[in-house]
């Protein structure tokens, strides 16, 4: 297996051939959000590939201040799914980008997503209005396998008070206003949330911080 990048042409001549209508939805999702908000050329996704074909796809980018790496979108065609390939794509962009002095790393999932980021060790600071889990933690030193003791020794504290508002300001209504079928989900995936969800700490952080202005 091989980490190649696409272009914008490439992408689309290979989600073409995705099968699956949910996964090739969610594909041209992702291609309208890269081409309305990010670059092509700077970040253009990776793929999994062998042989030509190809397996899974990671979206991502690196902001301007190398604070953060974010992880946009990470999907897989049925039909190669359960076979450790998006793993693979996260595996390979830590340790790619690990050496860079990028200082943290984020991501928003969706409740069919928390089994696999649960495996990885993840944690949340709440939900927003999409329905999709806030993770934000240290990047690691070297790769993914990190990532378990990163999270077990993080603290709101590492994050800036500005940054901790805009957060929580994506966060505030913790689940609230979603519609009635994003609320049934959010109730079904409470129990794989169970010690894994931490809005409470988030909002006694902000209440200390609006304790302190």
């Amino acid at each position: 297996m091989n980490v190649i990048e696409l272009n914008r042409e490439e992408y689309l001549e290979s989600v073409k051939k995705i099968e699956d209508f949910k996964t090739l939805n969610f594909s041209k999702s992702a291609l309208e959000w890269w081409d309305n908000y990010y670059s092509w050329e700077k970040f253009p996704p990776l793929c999994l590939s062998d042989k030509k074909k190809h397996f899974c796809y990671l979206f991502y980018n690196i902001s301007k201040d190398n604070e953060y790496l974010t992880i946009h979108n990470i999907f897989t065609p049925n039909k190669y799914r359960a076979k450790g390939y998006a793993y693979q794509l996260l595996e390979y962009l830590f340790s790619h980008f690990s050496n860079q002095n990028i200082k943290r790393f984020k991501l928003n999932c969706v409740s069919s997503s928390l089994d696999f980021y649960n495996k990885l060790g993840l944690e949340y600071w709440g939900i927003n209005e999409l329905s999709q889990y806030y993770c934000d933690f240290k990047m690691p030193l070297l790769d993914i396998k990190e990532i378990p003791l990163i999270v077990k020794n993080s603290h709101l504290d590492e994050i800036s008070d500005e940054r901790i508002l805009k957060i929580f300001d994506s966060l505030k209504d913790n689940g609230t206003t979603l519609d009635e079928k994003m609320s049934e989900k959010f109730e079904e995936s409470k129990d794989k949330l169970k010690g894994r969800y931490h809005f409470d700490l988030l909002l006694k952080r902000v209440e200390k911080i609006k304790n302190d202005i």
